[in-house]
């Protein structure tokens, strides 16, 4: 019973949106992100036939930012061709997102989706019905773009096709995942070299502690993960679990990236060097 009132006291803990949905639901938040996409042109970045991928997740940002602060300032200081990627659950609990996107600006790192820094929410995003919030800054949370190098975007010149997925519920929902199915069969003849998923939850382990956001249902596991191999897809990146996992399956590799928050002992950040093959290494933040 105390643990119950403190959970409900506690303003890091949505018990109606941990354990009875969030609002909107994630049918909604799909179409609103479909309009938003009609809105605005797709991304196509040039990029080198070799690049950097910066990858954060699960910063949890209240009154602290270090870690955070320490992988932008990193991630500006590469001086190779780069792009991020950021996996959700920015902020922790209610009236955070202020402080945190000043961090992620850190310096004009970032103007808006279609700058290098690609955005996906998570569970801690979307609590306290703070769905608008994280939209009105970053505007889909369901998307794709793509890389290309030479001068030109054109088919011979194509090279990784990233797909953004909104899983902040711990689920896809019937509508994403026929968007997804008919995105993955109409770009099946682009020749894309790559194809990348980020989204926030992971796939594999069964966590209960984030009520109904801990992981996907079983089922729709069996179908995103068949779609997946289907498709060609080669990777598929996510934090949530806050605990690093790599493994594979039908020829994807899943990663689970380290949770990035100061309250961790060992925070921890991931660079994938994306050409031809796709190596990474995992960096920690602080000693």
């Amino acid at each position: 019973m105390l643990s119950v009132l403190f959970a409900t006291c506690n303003p890091n803990y949505d018990m109606i949106g941990m354990f009875n949905g969030t609002s909107p639901e994630i049918a909604d938040r799909f179409q609103e992100s479909l309009r938003y996409n009609a809105s605005v042109p797709v991304v196509h970045m040039q990029m080198p036939e070799e690049y950097r991928l910066f990858i954060c997740t699960d910063s949890h940002i209240d009154s602290t930012h270090y870690a955070l602060e320490r992988f932008i300032r990193a991630y500006k200081a590469d001086t190779n061709p780069h792009m991020c990627l950021y996996l959700g659950d920015l902020i922790n609990a209610q009236a955070h997102f202020d402080h945190a996107d000043s961090i992620l600006h850190l310096d004009g790192v970032m103007t808006s989706r279609n700058d290098t820094v690609f955005m996906t929410c998570g569970n801690h995003d979307i609590y306290f019905n703070q769905w608008h919030i994280w939209q009105q800054l970053y505007g889909s949370s369901t998307y794709w773009f793509d890389t290309y190098t030479g001068t030109e975007y054109k088919k011979e010149n194509l090279l990784d096709l990233y797909i953004c997925l909104d899983t902040a519920e711990g689920t896809l929902g019937t509508d994403q995942m026929k968007w997804l199915r008919k995105l993955l069969n109409e770009m099946k003849d682009k020749g894309y070299r790559h194809i990348i998923v980020f989204t926030h939850t992971h796939l594999f382990k069964q966590d209960n502690s984030q009520g109904h956001t801990s992981n996907l249902s079983m089922e729709e596991t069996y179908e995103l993960t068949h779609l997946l191999t289907d498709a060609g897809v080669s990777c598929y990146l996510c934090g949530h679990d806050h605990s690093r996992e790599v493994t594979g399956y039908g020829n994807v590799r899943y990663i689970t990236v380290d949770s990035s928050t100061d309250a961790e002992p060992y925070p921890f950040y991931m660079v994938m060097e994306v050409g031809e093959n796709m190596t990474y290494e995992f960096f920690r933040l602080f000693d």
